[in-house]
């Protein structure tokens, strides 16, 4: 954009680091894959845009005018003129852009094969980074199902996890409301723009979620409707954000076994929970757990399952050795007020949030986000039975 002169974007987010990610999406014919095919060759978006056309494979006669235009018109441009459309619309609907290389977007999301270069979102972007756990399932499920998935969700929710789902009816949105109703953080991932809510009668829904500090997200721009090939999209994105997948109840050709299969792909965990042989509701995680995902009867069996993983993602251990006063007096002054208000009410004896909440006069909401930054970093450990210092 330097070397055309010409007056940068501004709108009320950002400095628009992820325009020229924007830009290259507009141009037609150009998927996420090749995207990512461009940028691996030019080195970035910035240089693809200021390539000549015609060396630029997958553009069309289309793309290669408008992209000639753009580098000779830049802001007049056709191109610019439609990123401004998506820019405003997405201000309007107080949602901000990031893009690939955003120090806020999704570090798990990131790893997988060519990830959506650019993120639309709605509300606390960091929890976007957090401990994810994806809970999904048939939209049109039994009671026990849905009974499943208010418990599984209230208690991961609990636990520290950051519940994620697909915003449909059926077991995405218990999985949501129940993680409301917990005080529990919960993301939804649309196959829409982020001005339009789908399924409708999930409007209070999504305004719950963003009320109570959650996160809406999309890599469909503003006035995107929903298409049958967004929801596939949207299942890879449910799966990329999260350490493991629940499938709580779904029929054979059902659509949260794409996301289990992208989940398998990424190496993702993927969880089912077994019902009657002769439910066909839940003949899709039988076929599941025949294959490669885990049986589990309650959430415990998912939280000890993951504490692997979790252990990976913590600071070297402190030694175990300390006492619990020793250990208090150690409390480095990096920690946050409140989480070392929670090191002083923890000891060696597992504490439930519960007891927490009573001791500290924390909300199990703000404990949930402390405990699991605290686990995280190797200063407490949870158990069946509740947190504990290490």
């Amino acid at each position: 954009m330097d070397k055309m002169n010409n007056k940068p974007l501004t709108n009320n987010n950002t400095s628009l680091p992820f325009l020229s990610h924007l830009l290259l999406t507009l141009l037609p014919n150009i998927a996420t894959s090749r995207f990512w095919s461009l940028v691996e060759a030019f080195g970035s978006p910035e240089r693809v845009l200021l390539s000549p056309p015609a060396e630029l494979p997958f553009l069309n006669e289309q793309g290669r005018s408008l992209l000639r235009d753009y580098q000779h018109q830049g802001e007049h441009s056709q191109l610019m003129q439609s990123a401004q459309h998506i820019i405003h619309h997405t201000d309007k609907q107080q949602g901000k852009i990031i893009h690939s290389d955003h120090h806020l977007y999704p570090p798990l999301l990131k790893e997988i094969h060519q990830p959506p270069p650019i993120l639309y979102t709605k509300g606390d972007l960091h929890n976007l980074s957090l401990p994810q756990l994806a809970l999904v399932g048939s939209r049109n499920p039994t009671h026990n199902g849905l009974q499943n998935t208010r418990l599984f969700a209230s208690h991961l929710a609990k636990c520290g996890f950051t519940i994620t789902s697909g915003l449909a009816l059926g077991i995405d949105g218990a999985a949501h409301q129940a993680t409301l109703n917990a005080h529990g953080k919960t993301i939804a991932v649309m196959a829409t723009g982020i001005d339009d809510i789908y399924p409708k009668r999930h409007r209070y829904l999504a305004d719950q979620i963003l009320a109570a500090g959650g996160t809406l997200i999309t890599e469909f721009p503003p006035q995107s409707p929903p298409k049958a090939d967004h929801f596939p999209r949207r299942n890879r994105i449910i799966s990329g954000l999260s350490l493991g997948v629940l499938i709580v109840e779904a029929a054979i050709k059902s659509g949260s076994l794409i996301t289990a299969n992208y989940a398998l792909e990424q190496g993702r965990e993927v969880f089912a929970i077994p019902s009657s042989i002769h439910n066909p509701q839940a003949k899709g995680c039988h076929q599941l757990i025949k294959r490669r995902a885990t049986l589990v009867e309650n959430s415990e069996d998912i939280v000890e399952h993951l504490q692997g993983i979790l252990h990976h993602l913590r600071l070297p251990a402190r030694g175990s050795a300390l006492t619990t006063e020793k250990l208090k007096n150690k409390v480095p002054e990096s920690l946050s007020a409140e989480e070392t208000l929670i090191i002083h009410h923890l000891g060696f004896k597992p504490t439930t949030i519960d007891q927490l909440s009573l001791s500290t006069r924390l909300s199990p909401q703000q404990l949930s986000v402390h405990l699991i930054n605290l686990e995280i970093h190797g200063w407490i450990k949870l158990s069946d039975w509740g947190y504990e210092c290490v």
